[in-house]
């Protein structure tokens, strides 16, 4: 099978591997590595499980941190131990190892870039060489070429704004709510400088608000991170609608990652689902030979969980939600854990509505221990 793949990122280059490492024929077309990507870099258990194995001499290059700060503007902020640590990586640095591991399995790295594709397998480059492929993938983010030739764009309803810069020095790792915007700011630290950021609906808050909104906090609680080169980006997301992880596929070409809009709708979180998503497709691929089924496999593994943060989104981002549970988590272990839990990608947002009225008794009891100590 010859598999033509547009985008070198975590998604285009984890689906490299798997296919390269089959037998598969597998070419990636990206220009631009090395590159940075304005992006958090985190990786939860779950994403580094899909992770190709890494090399001795080719450690994975990631900062891991075993604890996250959740702060919210008129509330007390509370730490969370978590019960694994998550790694956090530079785009630049995690893109070119994934691209190695996808190399180094038989894949091979074109770096010129896609002028047109089509869905019967065609692909040029701006050069003007023309390929053909059994099947195309669209791994090339959120404003892919390939959705936009063979599906359409994004709705910009779907569409989160990320803003902020990369700077020096060092952190923990910080989540702060901001309900009146719809989204968060958030401090990730790397091995040597640290993600800040801030993101919200794209249609809610002009990008310049964003940014100095951003700068305002950073000064004021984290002057020392303050400085560093501005960067803009939306992140897709899919609706509450099965339809929009439906439609990612044809016969002979898919999407994958931020092409197929699958950042998480509440957190943005991406690198997983692109993982993910990559993985299902080698399976659909090496199993049939064909992308035909890769939508639906992909609505029962992972889609189920994006419908429901997509339809929770405007509910866990209104006025008060955010508050109460940093209160509540500050008082109770139980809610903590659940919270950590959500950190760590080990706790979904479809038995979540379960998981919290089961930790209810215990969180009553926690709670007025708290407002009892509180008291005296």
């Amino acid at each position: 099978m010859k598999i033509g793949i547009v985008g070198a990122g975590p998604g285009g280059s984890l689906l490299a591997w798997h296919a390269a490492t089959a037998g598969a024929a597998v070419t990636i077309f990206d220009p631009s590595h090395p590159r940075e990507k304005p992006c958090g870099g985190g990786l939860t258990g779950k994403a580094l499980a899909l992770l190709p194995p890494a090399p001795a001499d080719d450690p994975l290059p990631a900062r891991f941190v075993d604890s996250c700060f959740f702060e919210e503007e008129a509330a007390s902020f509370v730490r969370l131990r978590l019960a694994r640590p998550v790694a956090i990586a530079s785009r630049a640095e995690l893109d070119a190892w994934l691209l190695r591991r996808a190399c180094a399995a038989g894949a091979r790295h074109c770096p010129e870039r896609v002028a047109h594709v089509d869905a019967d397998g065609g692909l040029r480059t701006t050069r003007g060489v023309s390929h053909h492929f059994d099947v195309i993938v669209g791994a090339d983010g959120a404003g892919s070429l390939v959705r936009r030739t063979l599906l359409s764009p994004t709705p910009p309803e779907r569409l989160t704004m990320a803003a902020g810069w990369f700077a020096r020095g060092a952190s923990d790792m910080h989540i702060r709510f901001a309900s009146d915007l719809g989204g968060y700011l958030w401090l990730f630290p790397r091995r040597d400088h640290v993600c800040v950021g801030i993101c919200a609906p794209l249609r809610r808050v002009p990008t310049r608000q964003l940014l100095d909104r951003l700068e305002s906090e950073v000064r004021r609680s984290f002057p020392a991170l303050a400085d560093g080169e501005p960067y803009a980006h939306t992140i897709p997301s899919p609706s509450a609608h099965a339809s929009s992880v439906l439609e990612i596929a044809g016969p002979r070409w898919a999407l994958v990652g931020d092409a197929a809009a699958l950042a998480d709708p509440i957190t943005g979180e991406g690198i997983y689902p692109a993982l993910q998503s990559a993985a299902l497709l080698a399976e659909a691929l090496l199993d049939g030979g064909s992308a035909a089924h890769y939508p639906r496999r992909l609505l029962e593994s992972l889609g189920a969980e994006m419908l429901k943060a997509a339809a929770l989104r405007d509910r866990f981002y209104a006025a008060g939600f955010t508050r109460r549970m940093i209160t509540y988590a500050a008082r109770s272990a139980a809610i903590r854990e659940v919270l950590a839990d959500l950190v760590l990608g080990e706790q979904g947002y479809l038995g979540l509505k379960r998981r919290l009225l089961r930790a209810a008794p215990r969180f009553a009891l926690e709670s007025a221990a708290s407002v009892f100590r509180s008291a005296s």
